[in-house]
């Protein structure tokens, strides 16, 4: 008789007839070839695929008028997958029995299979029926072996040769490490007849590895490096191995990773498992996730535990391959200590920016012609492998003429450990003429050759020209303002310029005596310190941040009512200003809110700094922007979207604070 295996669970869809299905049950017929000859066999299959656990009773085999029923057997299958439902991430079981059996032919046609019945649970289901072309041509009822034939088959000639072949390839597994134990023992290097157990697996300086074959499931990590500098990259992965059926998975607790600054490589949505032999043991491995990790200061950081509780069903010890009663486990990955290097001091030079990896850098402008007191912007580009959100701007040497006025960035770390981070240096010409910017020299370190190197950007020509357009007081018109304004004659027959002739103070208004402006900003001082009275509580109990802000809110609420965007603007920024000054310990709008978030803990940094910095800089655009570059800031469904995303991060940063 011919042998059929495992193989027919994935050809089963390659020949199926329809399916009946209800309530999260299917039932289908198929076979594995529907062209033959006379005297050969095939195999028809009826699966019963549910969800729940049902009470399904054998098909009834309809005529088979033009086939001969050879042989008939069962088998079952329990498959889950991760799914997002109400109560969030579990796992779905799939159950599948089957029922097989092996015909042959005994007529040449077009034949045709009738539908077979099955009870489920009390409800009947029909299959389709399925057609055979059936050829002069066969085998002669000789029947063909199979390269894949399933354990305990009837019409095997050995029903435990399948079995028999999975031991044997264990024995070769653990015979192939036991071999590459010995020879590391021995100083030899590994033969290659006899490949690590691991095979496949990434190197890894470390990697934690299911030892107890009974163990419900077991959070392995692995890590890449143990031993690096300050700033250079350790990748981890946290996997979960199990041998039973996952019903929920829980993550109690997920790494805090104190003294990394942590990037996402992968943090997976749905867990895919996929077969692995570890020690001669099967099991199922899936990924958790994947971070890439920079140690910010030298000594010992530690990558802490991976905690996860689960509800799992193991397999029987008895015959049958069934899984018995789901128990609760929870258990931690290791943890593993990484030893951080000090970057060398001898030879470090004075230019060092903090970038450790291999990096280049450039350094451009928009256009090399630009109008005096025009603000162009110089951007100063680094990129490569590892972190470059460490990297500062190292000090320009910009030539006499030329003024730095603001300067921003923005950085991102990519999945493959290249990162960039891009600097944005607005510059005004404050003369005409030709200027030049130098070229810029950066050093860093590459911890592979555990050297220093330096990077040089290419100087930039600017040519400055005259600008009709420059505002009262341009570099022209204060270069003029220093020799002694000519008397105008009446052949000139002009009026006298307003900027270079001034009125005697004799005849100035009242508005420029001095003891009126003393009456003046005295009045505004007192009312400054009454407000401040009322809003810091001077003199009564201080008001905690959450307060101060939610009475913020309130001016927020009303100005968004009346669609003042301007006033929604203003608010929002004077809010984010109030945090920030409160968590970096500074004075709110005195200090820049690039400062601000510098002076943050790197953890909140971390977590919200991007986020912080991209809404401040929505709101104060709102404040201060011409109205016609505001576009759709200024709706009021866009305006209200703005403001409820602002509020999370704010009250995220509050809990933070508060707990603290």
């Amino acid at each position: 008789m011919t042998k059929t295996g495992n193989f027919l669970f994935f050809l089963s869809f390659l020949f199926c007839g329809f399916f009946a299905h209800a309530a999260g049950t299917t039932v289908q017929s198929s076979v594995d070839r529907n062209e033959m000859g006379v005297g050969d066999t095939f195999t028809l299959t009826v699966s019963v695929v549910s969800t729940d656990d049902v009470d399904v009773q054998d098909p009834r085999i309809p005529d088979l008028d033009g086939f001969d029923l050879l042989n008939n057997w069962q088998s079952t299958a329990v498959a889950q997958k991760l799914v997002n439902t109400s109560k969030g991430m579990q796992f779905e079981t799939q159950r599948r029995k089957e029922f097989h059996y092996m015909l042959s032919a005994k007529r040449q046609g077009t034949l045709s299979v009738s539908s077979f019945e099955v009870v489920v649970n009390g409800k009947v289901f029909r299959t389709q029926p399925i057609v055979i072309k059936v050829g002069s041509q066969g085998s002669g009822g000789q029947l063909k072996k199979r390269p894949s034939q399933m354990p305990g088959m009837p019409g095997s000639e050995d029903p435990f040769e399948a079995m028999d072949q999975a031991e044997e390839e264990i024995f070769n597994q653990l015979l192939r490490q036991r071999q590459r134990l010995l020879q590391q023992q021995m100083g030899q290097a590994p033969d290659e007849n006899f490949p690590s157990a691991a095979t496949g697996l990434p190197e890894a300086a470390f990697r934690s590895l299911p030892t107890n074959p009974n163990e419900a499931f077991f959070i392995s990590v692995e890590v890449d490096k143990t031993e690096v500098y300050e700033g250079e990259q350790v990748t981890v992965n946290w996997y979960i191995y199990t041998r039973g059926q996952m019903e929920t998975l829980d993550r109690l607790k997920f790494p805090s990773l104190r003294g990394f600054w942590k990037e996402i490589i992968e943090e997976v949505p749905s867990i895919q498992f996929t077969e692995e032999i570890v020690n001669g043991i099967p099991w199922k491995k899936a990924l958790l996730a994947s971070h890439a990790l920079f140690p910010i200061k030298a000594g010992t950081a530690v990558i802490d535990e991976y905690k996860i509780k689960s509800r799992v069903r193991l397999p029987s010890q008895g015959l049958g391959g069934f899984y018995g009663r789901p128990y609760e486990y929870t258990k931690s990955s290791a943890r593993v200590d990484i030893k951080v290097k000090p970057l060398p001091v001898e030879g470090r030079p004075s230019d060092y920016t903090g970038a450790v990896g291999q990096f280049e850098v450039h350094a451009s402008v928009e256009n090399n012609t630009v109008p005096v007191n025009q603000p162009v912007s110089l951007k100063v580009r680094f990129e490569g492998a590892g972190n470059a959100k460490l990297i500062d701007l190292p000090a320009l040497n910009l030539p006499a003429g030329l003024e730095q006025y603001d300067t921003k960035s923005e950085s991102k770390f990519f999945k493959n450990g290249r990162s960039y981070k891009e600097f944005e240096v607005l510059v005004i010409p404050r003369q005409e003429g030709d200027l030049t910017i130098p070229a810029l020299s950066v050093s860093m370190f590459d911890p592979q050759s555990k050297k220093y190197y330096t990077k040089s950007t290419q100087p930039i020509s600017l040519k400055i020209v005259n600008n009709p357009n420059a505002p009262v007081g341009s570099s022209s018109r204060m270069a003029e303002a220093g020799k002694p304004a000519a008397k105008p004659t009446v052949a000139e027959n002009r009026l006298p310029d307003p900027v270079m002739v001034w009125e005697p103070a004799t005849q100035a208004s009242v508005l420029y005596r001095p003891w009126l402006w003393a009456v003046v900003y005295g009045g505004i001082l007192l009312g400054l310190l009454a407000k401040a009275q009322r809003e810091f509580g001077w003199g009564r109990r201080r008001r905690t941040l959450k307060e101060l802000v939610q009475k913020r809110y309130k001016q927020v609420d009303s100005a968004l009512s009346k669609n003042d965007y301007r006033k929604v603007g203003v608010e929002m920024t004077n809010i984010f200003y109030v945090i920030l000054g409160e968590v970096a310990g500074e004075g709110g709008a005195s200090q820049e809110i690039e400062r601000l978030l510098a002076l943050m803990p790197p953890s909140l940094r971390r977590d919200h700094g991007d986020e912080i910095a991209k809404n401040f800089e929505i709101f104060q655009t709102m404040s201060f922007a011409p109205e016609e570059m505001l576009g759709s800031l200024k709706d009021t469904a866009t305006m209200k979207s703005n403001v409820e995303r602002a509020k999370k991060v704010i009250s995220s940063v509050i809990s933070a604070v508060e707990v603290k």
